[in-house]
């Protein structure tokens, strides 16, 4: 059963704000795809997590998945970012266990064997979430790196 879709990893409110198009090219939406295969087998480990510590509903949310690169530009993302290549989404589990689903990434998940380029645990003064790279855009290599990141 498939848990994201691409219309999940396209949709933003702040482009629907901005009246800001993002809609992807071809090219980037095979790379949501392969994309979406990592964010699955995630949602498969999150879930197995969540029931052995009694976390209650594995659900994951996508924040922020592709950006057009005029949506990028207005949430002051870099210019080499994922998320225009449709290779990274930011995530938050949907129980608000976010100290948990942090340490799941930090110390479960990014060592499980799974090809992944960045997980990054974020925060800003007002909103906390885990960013998840699977391929670096310019190259397309995969480098493993966890570590969190104040914003």
């Amino acid at each position: 059963m498939a848990n994201f879709t691409i219309a999940e990893m396209v949709q933003s409110n702040t482009a629907d704000r901005l009246k800001i198009s993002n809609n992807p090219p071809a090219s980037v939406r095979v790379h949501l795809t392969e994309t979406i295969t990592l964010l699955e087998s995630i949602r498969a480990e999150w879930e197995e997590y969540c029931a052995e510590h009694s976390l209650g509903t594995p659900a994951i949310r996508i924040t922020s998945g592709y950006r057009s690169p005029a949506l990028n530009k207005a949430v002051g993302g870099v210019k080499n970012s994922a998320h225009v290549a449709g290779y990274a989404a930011d995530l938050q589990p949907v129980n608000g266990k976010q100290v948990e689903f942090e340490k799941f990434f930090a110390t479960v998940f990014s060592r499980m064997g799974y090809g992944f380029d960045q997980i990054i645990i974020e925060k800003s003064k007002t909103a906390r979430w885990v960013h998840v790279g699977y391929k670096r855009p310019e190259d397309g290599k995969q480098r493993h790196q966890c570590f969190s990141l104040k914003v």
